[in-house]
């Protein structure tokens, strides 16, 4: 009896920290006929409170595979490090690197394993295979894997989706790519109250992987 009381406390103490941490600001990603444009705000907050203006979402795990994630930091810097890991294994094993599925799949295992507490960390991870680009959602258990065209996930998410659904064409270039990514959080900003600060906008294209400097995405905010 005094165990099954202290899962129920551990429960109550776990969704706490959901409340409290748990998927703040927004993330985005769009598959585009060339590559893949991810998009994040900075803000990191727990309840009224804003912590950081600086946080990091968007992460490079592969030369042309990243993952951009909204949750508890703690928990974010957990799985990326575990991803990276397993990338890094993978091509020391077979001397090439991990496709995005196979990493996607990876990552959905790690969280379904831990779903009884699961991860407080949901997002996008995204990539340019041999065959083309390729975007998957990631949910804190690890739930059905498939392939999107675009995805969002944080406090925000529904507003980016609003954004994302109206103005998402199948076909669409890079570059057009990266201005609805970062449309849709800066739209998110001006109605979620936990999204915030800058924009950050990565690309991942036949180039690899690459960061947008402040200056390019204020240019691509101007023109969208």
């Amino acid at each position: 009896m005094h165990g099954f009381a202290d899962e129920v406390l551990y429960m109550c103490l776990e969704l706490d920290l959901i409340l409290m941490y748990g998927f703040t600001g927004t993330i985005v990603g769009v598959r585009c006929k060339d590559g893949i444009a991810l998009a994040s705000d900075t803000r990191g907050t727990a309840y009224y409170l804003v912590l950081s203006k600086r946080v990091q979402k968007i992460f490079k795990l592969e030369e042309r595979i990243g993952v951009a994630v909204s949750g508890s930091s703690g928990d974010i810097q957990s799985l990326v490090g575990l991803l990276r890991a397993e990338a890094n294994l993978y091509r020391l094993n077979h001397e090439r690197p991990i496709s995005t599925k196979s990493l996607a799949q990876a990552a959905s295992n790690l969280l379904h394993e831990r779903r009884v507490f699961p991860y407080i960390a949901a997002g996008v991870i995204s990539g340019l295979d041999d065959d083309g680009p390729r975007l998957y959602f990631l949910d804190p258990v690890g739930g059905k894997l498939e392939e999107e065209k675009f995805a969002s996930a944080g406090t925000g998410s529904t507003i980016a989706y609003g954004v994302l659904e109206q103005q998402y064409r199948d076909g669409i270039e890079l570059e057009e790519g990266a201005k609805l990514a970062a449309q849709s959080i800066r739209t998110a900003i001006e109605r979620d109250a936990a999204t915030g600060d800058k924009i950050v906008v990565t690309l991942i294209d036949e180039k690899g992987y690459r960061e947008l400097t402040e200056g390019e995405v204020e240019r691509l905010l101007k023109e969208a």
